[in-house]
């Protein structure tokens, strides 16, 4: 056994020593790779750099002041000083291109003086070059060159015909750091002289001899690791030569193909797949790290939501291939639009976010949203054919509108859901004083359907007393939202709310069962639900009542539905046909809110009504206008004669009760016999035979 396990065992440290060879080449091939591609974006980076400093400074309006006149030396050093204010420069010099004569300098007296060295070899060096006489040949020019001490960014421009600017702008440790989130290169620093390491980028000065080296921590412990796992497994691979030249192929095959699975597999899980964009995570990070740099500067950023408009239909209606395609070209039409420092995202399906880590104001955000909308309204071409949506875009300002990435979110998302609103296709800041109808509006998106399916919602009964004993017959339930942060949430700002979203038909739902689970309890007593015009013209409607009753075991006579007119209107033959069907089931039925509309008399005579309520409006004008008390009186005496029970909601006064009383009302409800409660407390009265009269008004009014 012995004897047979040394071939076993030399095979294996062959195999071992060739995986780790094979490993070995691939991961430094890939690093040789990724350590140039490194250099090259930062090469590319510290370019953008330059080149932005000499756009910033061919735009500036206050060039022109050096032009415009004779000013004298101390005139132009204030203009250079407003200059170096303006744009965050350290040292700037105006020189005659003529003569190479200094006419104005601006800065720090350490930093010009390091500076001046630098701009005097550049005008000797301009002046070896001059195409004639003494003219200097220093023209428009933008790189990254150091001075010994740090970085810097070194633009020269001619102004006018005979003037010529030379500005400087420090490259920071908050430069560098954003480079390095932007890039991915750790730890991204500066050090005097040459480096020898490997992750490192020397920088010339302007004399081209002295050397400073920008450097940065590689991630790659690995290779160390396979360089030992190498030299152990070459071992086994000499003793075993053959098998590790058999083996050696297909190993270096799956080694490498590991390898760039891990390599996409990282690209992958920072940047979406589809458009190839930065996804939420990268976004989020990058919004993180500016806000914590907020302190530091002296300028805002600014945080945009896009949504595209019509993108479900474009899926629906082309297919999906034509819808990804649409992504695809919307992030290369918007990426021309952004700086480099900038940031786009795409968040998933047809939302995107952009950071701008740096704005001067608000004006910087929307001249770029109007600039994506622009964009967007321009047809997209996919397979032949021409498709067109829009993009609306929501702004929030840091830190005014939030100091937090979440706050900032929410605030970009609250402006987005309000351009939605006001018809799409455009763009819109946060505001901090939103009216409440459109606050309520957003809660209940956001938050209303998950309230009904955790059962966060309450229901409260409000009792309707007999006028002649003042014992409970029947309550009427009534929907509240307590809310975690807002806390109780009035159903006069929430219902109509859900109606417009579409929610009213699962929150009717929720409140017919939780309703008839409370009756449950209360056998010999009618239970009112209202039931919105929505909901109730819905096909299933009358089998879902019959599906609630017999899941919650209640009887159907305890279950009284009150509908409005608005449930009749639209198809008056529809609802009696439901009507009907729901009268067979044993449901009681009731006519809410009577005499607030135009045609009631008609609803009474064509629709099998159980009961009339008066509503509340008629009792709060039955004290200051004798027209209402007639009404009220001929409403009572109409619902007697027609067989009907009648009951008067708003009851607040004894006056009113005992005129109600007086004209033959059957039942009364109102604040002056209990405000809605809780079934718990509902109970409590019950125990009493129902008998409201008799309990002290303080145990019954304070839910």
């Amino acid at each position: 056994m012995s004897i047979l396990f040394i071939p076993i065992a030399l095979l294996v440290l062959c195999v071992v020593g060739s995986i780790a060879f094979v490993a070995h080449s691939a991961a430094t091939r890939q690093l040789s790779v990724e350590l140039e591609r490194e250099k090259h974006q930062l090469t590319q980076s510290f370019h953008y750099e330059a080149e932005a400093l000499l756009g910033l400074l061919s735009r500036d309006e206050g060039l022109g002041d050096l032009v415009s006149g004779n000013q004298t030396r101390a005139e132009r050093d204030r203009i250079l000083q407003n200059l170096l204010l303006r744009q965050n420069l350290d040292y700037a010099i105006l020189v005659s291109r003529m003569d190479g004569v200094t006419l104005a300098e601006a800065g720090e007296p350490e930093v010009a003086a390091q500076r001046a060295r630098a701009v005097q070899a550049l005008v000797d060096n301009s002046r070896m070059r001059g195409m004639e006489g003494t003219t200097l040949g220093i023209g428009r020019e933008a790189r990254v060159v150091q001075d010994g001490t740090g970085l810097m960014t070194f633009a020269t421009l001619p102004v006018g015909r005979n003037l010529v600017l030379v500005a400087t702008r420090p490259i920071n440790a908050l430069t560098l750091r954003r480079l390095a989130t932007m890039l991915a290169l750790p730890n991204l620093r500066v050090i005097p002289g040459r480096s020898t390491l490997e992750t490192s980028l020397s920088i010339a000065g302007q004399d081209s001899r002295a050397v400073m080296t920008v450097i940065w921590d590689p991630a790659r412990e690995a290779a160390d690791i396979l360089r030992e796992l190498a030299l152990f497994g070459l071992i086994g691979t000499c003793v075993v030569a053959t098998v590790g030249v058999l083996l050696f192929r297909r190993i270096r095959h799956s080694t490498e193909e590991l390898l760039h699975r891990e390599a996409q597999a990282s690209h992958e899980a920072r940047h979406d797949a589809l458009s190839g964009l930065p996804n939420r995570t990268v976004f989020i990070d990058a919004l993180n790290e500016n806000i914590g740099d907020l302190p530091h500067r002296g300028h805002s950023l600014a945080v945009l939501l896009l949504d595209l408009d019509k993108f479900k239909d474009v899926n629906d209606t082309y297919g999906h291939a034509a819808g990804d395609g649409v992504l695809v070209e919307f992030g290369a039409r918007v990426r021309p639009l952004l700086r480099q420092t900038d940031v786009l995202a795409r968040l998933g399906g047809d939302e995107f976010a952009i950071l701008l880590p740096s704005v001067r104001s608000h004006l910087d955000a929307t001249r770029l949203a109007q600039a994506i909308v622009d964009a967007t309204n321009r047809p997209f071409m996919m397979n032949g054919i021409d498709i067109r949506i829009g993009v609306t875009i929501g702004i929030a300002i840091g830190p005014s509108d939030g100091t937090d990435s979440a706050t900032l979110l929410r605030a970009a998302d609250t402006a987005l859901y309000r351009a939605k609103n006001e018809g799409r296709n455009r763009f819109n800041l946060y505001e901090h004083r939103m009216n409440e109808h459109e606050r309520m509006r957003k809660l209940v998106d956001d938050e209303l359907r998950g309230a009904i399916e955790r059962d966060e919602l309450t229901l409260v009964y409000q009792p309707q007393v007999h006028a002649d004993t003042g014992r409970i017959a029947s309550v009427e339930a009534l929907v509240r939202w307590r809310h975690p942060v807002h806390g109780m949430i009035s159903p006069a700002m929430f219902v109509a709310a859900a109606e417009e979203r579409g929610l009213i038909v699962p929150l009717g739902e929720w409140v017919m069962r939780r309703a008839m689970r409370d009756a449950a309890r209360w056998p010999r007593l009618r239970v009112g639900v209202n039931v919105s015009a929505v909901q109730f013209r819905q096909k299933d409607f009358v089998s879902s009542v019959a599906n609630v009753l017999k899941e919650c075991a209640v009887q159907s006579h305890q279950l009284e539905l009150e509908l409005t007119e608005g449930v009749l209107v639209e198809d008056a033959d529809q609802a009696q046909a439901a009507m009907m069907e729901l009268r067979a089931l044993g449901v009681k039925l009731a006519l809410d809110d009577f005499g607030t509309g135009y045609s009631s008399l008609i609803y009474l005579r064509r629709f099998a009504f159980d009961k009339i309520k008066i509503d509340k409006s008629f009792l709060d004008q039955m004290e200051a206008t004798g027209e209402s008390a007639i009404l009220v009186h001929s409403v009572v005496h109409l619902g007697r004669a027609l067989g009907l029970e009648v009951t008067a909601e708003g009851v607040e006064t004894e006056e009113q009760r005992r005129f109600l009383q007086a004209v033959g009302c059957h039942l009364l409800q109102g604040y002056l016999f209990s405000k809605p409660v809780p079934a718990e407390q509902l109970d409590e009265l019950l125990r009493n035979d129902g008998d409201i009269s008799r309990l002290p008004l303080h145990q019954i009014s304070a839910a």
